[in-house]
């Protein structure tokens, strides 16, 4: 029997078909991801009005969907490394739907802040995995930059979002965007049918003929013989306890170095997009000039998405990240002075691609550092620490709101992660592991 690579021959592989109905369901679910989590920032100005909120519990409101994220990229992301990568994706978007849904139903704020707490557990869940799937399955010549188009539709979902905000909250209520959001179950029945498994997860089970489809689907060129019998590269001590793996082999700094480069990232990307709006406001603009102001925001985070793929591509990860958070450091420390409407708008597209560009490297460098056995692990406990950072963002804001201080220091505090973040990036060093052993049958 002779043992072939598979991730060899999907990296090996040309982009097809194939390869783009995966990222064309990633992305729609992104899409939904952004929308989900920034309405909240649209919906906010008329919630703390209608209800009357003080800024701290609107900040705690905004932090319920991160927590979920929280939880749910430990749990959720950690169970597809034994339920499979495709069955916690469809089981996770089932749950943000639902969830989602019944925010439009809400009518206090416990009820608000659970059905928040469950649409981030769902997609917490979904979107580490998403990424991982995404690196599992393309083509080593494309990887960072399908991985960052998927993770740019989190930008559209933003940008529908504020949309939302503008046009149709002032008509029907602020509950109308919440039922937008949940019209995305309709799509899971074609996820289903369509969606593929990931080729470790089918590895790691012996699903050896699934495998086979799966290879002829992505790498049609490669020719199957009946001796082949199909691995995956391993760590070297194979390890029953993931957890465990992330600090095994020389990991465990790096490993504290992308969990605190995540939170940072994090931290200023929900910051900005639960708090522009009503800071902007505060700072003398108009409610309607606000919310705009958070659709260039990202409308940014689409364009820095797709270029930092890119740069990620040509220059590395790294460098491409550390990059990134200094121009966020720099673009968001000057929005409080007031610039000329053009210097403005084009500070909030850097700001915008900068964090969230750098939210997407940050992804695929966590995908790649990991080895497949424990990669799922590795990026939902990435995400899931890092969902400290993007709690803290909302409740940072509102802490911030609270204390009255002078317009542009509240934008000088939100951009000291940035400057964290790019010293942490240029401590991590990213060497290969020990050499790799395969796995084999039995």
């Amino acid at each position: 029997m002779q043992n072939i690579n598979a991730a060899r021959l999907i990296d090996q592989a040309s982009l097809n078909k194939h390869h783009k109905i995966l990222v064309f369901w990633c992305s729609i679910i992104m899409l939904f991801d952004g929308y989900d989590l920034v309405i909240y920032g649209s919906v906010l100005p008329h919630l703390m009005t209608e209800w009357q909120l003080s800024p701290q519990t609107a900040g705690l409101l905004g932090a319920a969907s991160l927590m979920g994220m929280m939880v749910g990229a430990i749990t959720l992301g950690m169970a597809a490394d034994k339920f499979g990568r495709k069955n916690v994706i469809i089981a996770c978007t089932i749950l943000s739907s639902l969830a989602v849904t019944m925010n439009g139903f809400t009518h206090d704020v416990i009820s608000f802040f659970i059905c928040r707490f469950l649409t981030g557990l769902g997609l917490g869940g979904a979107v580490p995995n998403l990424v991982t799937i995404v690196k599992e399955m393309s083509p080593s010549t494309h990887r960072n930059r399908l991985i960052n188009f998927v993770l740019a539709f989190y930008g559209v979902g933003a940008i529908i979002s504020g949309l939302a905000g503008l046009f149709l909250i002032s008509t029907f209520g602020w509950k109308i965007a919440f039922w937008i959001a949940g019209s995305s179950i309709v799509i899971v029945p074609f996820m289903m049918k369509t969606f593929p498994e990931s080729i470790s997860y089918l590895i790691h089970k012996n699903r050896q003929t699934e495998v086979i489809q799966t290879l002829k689907k992505l790498n049609p060129h490669h020719i199957h013989q009946p001796q082949m019998h199909y691995v995956v590269e391993m760590t070297s001590n194979t390890q029953k306890n993931p957890v465990l793996g992330l600090f095994t082999e020389g990991k465990a700094f790096r490993t504290f170095l992308i969990w605190s480069s995540f939170a940072m990232v994090m931290l200023m990307v929900y910051g900005l997009n639960t708090w522009l709006p009503k800071l902007m406001n505060v700072g003398g603009y108009s409610l309607g000039s606000s919310i705009t102001f958070l659709v260039t925001l990202n409308i940014g985070a689409i364009l820095g998405t797709l270029v930092f793929g890119v740069i990620a591509d040509k220059l590395g990860a790294k460098k491409t990240l550390v990059l990134g958070y200094i121009l966020a450091a720099l673009s968001i420390s000057c929005l409080g002075f007031h610039p000329p409407k053009l210097i403005l708008t084009l500070l909030l597209i850097i700001a915008g691609g900068a964090t969230v560009g750098s939210m997407a490297v940050i992804h695929a460098l966590a995908a790649d550092f990991y080895p497949a056995n424990i990669r799922s692990t590795g990026v939902s406990f990435a995400a899931a620490i890092g969902r400290f950072g993007a709690i803290a963002g909302p409740l940072f804001g509102g802490f911030l709101l609270a204390l009255n201080l002078p317009f542009e220091q509240n934008f000088l505090v939100f951009a000291i992660p940035g400057i964290i973040g790019a010293i942490t990036i240029a401590l991590f060093t990213h060497q290969k592991l020990n050499p790799v052993q395969q796995i084999v049958k039995g």
